[in-house]
């Protein structure tokens, strides 16, 4: 063990030492609000007022308080997780038991809460919340005796407290990584999916990657508080950094130790030419002509733009932009009103929100208003948390029984039981015959990660991890997955080989991996290395998916 992270271990130490001594005194209040009592199991919370502690409550039988959500919660859906940072650390952490739906910022060692906004989760990477398709890994004591161990779910710059298998304590080290080598996020974590693919549906957002390389970029045209990421010009993510934050092209950092230069591309780049909303006013437009504005106007008085035209402000509604909390955080852009079904949808431009609605017998599906029997509001999906009260669910026919899900306050996040468990409707137990109601072969021979959904023709995706299949998605808009992101059919056929599955050929390689053999229908395939081909066959009554050999009845090879 590093001399960070022995340092680490005497301080939490002490800090235990101290709470049994002078419970009472010892909870420090640094910030008014309320706080958990580690030293009793979090039964007990305290209020802080004017930096003095003014209270002490107690929860119910069987419940323990929450900080995140400021209240008494059932014991099953709080784990009472203490969070030490050390001296002078600035990192910001995902919190444990939250999906990295929830994160901490150290400051002066103390431990900063925040809540990333709907449909996002919290990249280490970055150091901010992002949107799109990821892995959260959370840290695992299952196995473990009791005592301290480096947290691999966060590059090992966190040590754990592990007691009768279960997570008691993270604390951070000064300074970086604890130890001198860090084991992979998957041998001590268990991994699980984060966000979706589909995020970014709006014009502004799709054209942001088209001449970019692959890496993070700071957003210029929000004044670098928004960021995005480049995978095969496409954008895999986009995020918001905290209040005071800028993006720098590492992660969000002060703004005082960053700048951000003028935006350097026209409103109109990449954009067919034609009229578009000026998101300034309901009444605003621009004109673009060879990807540039060329002409900008309003409409007259009591008329309001609809997108092609101005016409009367009572036929089409358009409120705002103002002020509201549900677009802090989020990416500019246009989203869902799940909470109308969508029959509206509103548009973000940082804190400003402008609302929209479809023509009635339509449904705002995440790009257009379409009919509303052609798309089903995620809100009335049957996993959808929306109207439904705070618990732990089973995936309906869309999971194997690994995985499971919660809903808070309509808010859903999914979660995973350690391997060789299942989710039995209530907790994770050890798997055996009739627990699950039904076996799901679906991820056999897949890797971990996300992979389209055949039969659905790719409107869904699902997630993989050891075999089993943990949550599956849909796609907006009616694009398809395409192994990355949800995309235009026009760009992507369903069941065709993901693309760096499939090469140009030539006398040598491009790069290592493996293909598949273009014309043998699937049977055969070839692995690079170092531009060097190997040629291999499948069994005959297997086919190559662009990973491994699988059964027939598996995989339906394109074309």
């Amino acid at each position: 063990m590093s001399a960070r992270a022995r340092a680490s271990l005497r301080a939490l130490a002490a800090l235990v030492a101290v709470a049994q001594i002078t419970n009472a005194e010892i909870i420090p209040c640094h910030k008014d609000g309320l706080y958990a009592d580690y030293d009793k199991n979090c039964r007990e919370y305290v209020r802080c007022t004017g930096g003095i502690l003014k209270g002490r409550y107690t929860c119910g039988p069987d419940r323990a308080f929450s900080e995140i959500a400021g209240a008494c919660v059932p014991r099953r859906r709080q784990p009472c997780i203490r969070r030490v940072c050390a001296p002078r650390d600035t990192y910001a952490y995902a919190t444990p038991g939250t999906a990295c739906r929830h994160y901490y910022r150290c400051d002066n060692g103390t431990a900063i809460d925040h809540s990333c906004p709907s449909g996002a989760w919290f990249d280490l990477e970055l150091q901010a919340c992002t949107r799109g398709a990821g892995t959260c890994y959370e840290p695992l004591c299952a196995g473990l005796i009791d005592g301290e161990y480096p947290d691999s779910s966060h590059e090992c710059r966190r040590m754990i407290l592990c007691r009768g298998a279960e997570l008691h304590g993270v604390f951070s080290c000064a300074g970086g990584a604890c130890v001198d080598s860090c084991p992979a996020p998957r041998s001590a974590a268990i991994p699980l999916p984060a966000g979706d693919a589909e995020f970014c549906s709006d014009e502004a957002c799709s054209s942001l990657c088209h001449q970019a390389e692959d890496g993070a970029y700071a957003d210029r045209a929000t004044g670098c508080r928004e960021y995005f990421v480049c995978e095969a010009k496409r954008v895999i993510r986009r995020g918001v950094c905290e209040p005071g934050l800028l993006f720098s092209g590492n992660g969000c950092e002060p703004a005082a130790r960053t700048t951000c230069p003028p935006p350097a591309r026209s409103p109109c780049y990449n954009w067919a030419d034609g009229l578009y909303r000026d998101w300034r006013d309901c009444s605003s437009w621009f004109e673009c002509r060879r990807e540039r504005v060329v002409a900008r106007g309003f409409c007259e008085l009591g008329l309001v733009f609809n997108g092609s035209n101005c016409v009367p402000s009572n036929a089409f509604v358009c409120e705002g932009p103002e002020h509201r909390l549900e677009c802090q955080g989020l990416p500019s852009g246009t989203y869902q009103d799940l909470e109308s079904n969508c029959t509206r949808y509103f548009h973000c431009e940082g804190s400003m929100r402008t609302t929209l609605a479809c023509e009635p017998g339509y449904v705002f599906d995440g790009v257009k208003c379409t009919p509303v029997d052609n798309y089903l509001c995620p809100s009335l999906g049957e996993d959808s948390c929306y109207g439904r009260p705070d618990g732990r669910y089973r995936g309906q026919h869309t999971q194997g029984c690994r995985g499971y899900y919660t809903c808070a306050a309509g808010e859903k996040a999914i979660y995973a039981c350690a391997s060789g468990r299942v989710f039995d409707g209530e907790a994770c137990v050890p798997a055996r015959p009739g627990v699950c109601p039904m076996d799901d072969y679906s991820c056999s021979g897949l890797s971990d990660g996300y992979h389209a959904e055949i039969k659905t023709g790719c409107q869904r995706y699902f997630y993989c991890e050891g075999g089993d299949r943990l949550a599956t998605f849909s796609c907006l808009g009616g694009k398809i997955f395409d192994g990355h992101a949800c995309v235009s059919t026009s760009t992507h056929k369903c069941g065709a080989p993901p693309r760096e599955s499939v090469e140009n050929g030539g006398k040598y390689c491009e790069h290592n991996g493996f293909f598949v053999q273009l014309g043998s229908g699937c049977q055969r395939y070839y692995f690079c290395v170092k531009g060097m081909r190997t040629f291999l066959t499948c069994p005959s009554d297997n086919l190559f998916n662009g990973q491994v050999c699988v059964p027939k009845s598996q995989y339906t090879c394109p074309g």
